[in-house]
């Protein structure tokens, strides 16, 4: 579990949601904060109130074929990885079941480097600029060409697991190779950020339903 110690407890100025479900983990931040420091998130974030980001490989994920033989192509022989992109206008927290998302609090630095890390998670063209994928299923958001060899030892937690350490979390990644494994070092750290009271305020001034 994360030491309390390296957990951040001053000088929060944001929370994001870390998010699985089955096999798959993501992470849902502020679309506005995204918007404003994001080279490649921009154009998805404008307008509205949160941005959700996912990692996986590229045929499966993005539904091009959902086969057990394509699923476990995917662990050993991954032709290329992809990024979801799905943007919500209004809060989602009434579709996402409250048991399988949990808020955390970090500073504005790690927020920096999180939206940094997502940047350098995109592929980029010739011209430096992302590479849209088809999506072979509906209400999904977007998809993108990303960076990084999808496989049984780097998988979209291995992804999210990084993602969370980019924040500034004391969150162990290496063959943490489960939704389940990751998640509950999320949730200690929510638990314990919880408990001294970080996300009191901001409930109050937002209708992020943190606490629940």
């Amino acid at each position: 579990m994360p030491a309390k110690q390296k957990i951040p407890s001053v000088n929060t100025e944001h929370i994001i949601y870390f998010i699985y479900r089955d096999w798959h983990t993501s992470i849902l931040m502020d679309a506005k904060t995204v918007a404003r420091h994001s080279r490649y998130l921009q154009q998805e974030a404008a307008s509205q109130r949160f941005v959700r980001i996912g990692w996986g490989d590229g045929n499966y994920f993005t539904g091009k074929s959902k086969t057990f033989g394509s699923a476990t192509k995917a662990l050993i022989a991954s032709s290329h990885s992809a990024l979801q992109v799905i943007a919500y206008a209004q809060p989602p927290f009434t579709s996402i079941p409250s048991e399988t998302r949990v808020p955390i609090a970090i500073t504005d630095k790690g927020m920096r480097k999180l939206i940094r890390y997502l940047d350098k998670s995109f592929a980029l063209d010739e011209s430096g600029r992302v590479i849209p994928l088809r999506a072979y299923v509906t209400d999904a958001g977007h998809f993108y060409q990303a960076s990084g060899h999808y496989s049984l030892f780097s998988n979209c937690n291995t992804w999210s697991g990084r993602a969370l350490q980019a924040a500034q979390l004391p969150v162990r990644s290496r063959l943490q190779l489960t939704a389940q494994s990751v998640f509950e070092q999320a949730k200690a750290i929510s638990k314990y950020q919880q408990s001294l009271g970080l996300f009191a305020a901001v409930k109050e001034t937002t209708n992020n339903p943190v606490l629940e």
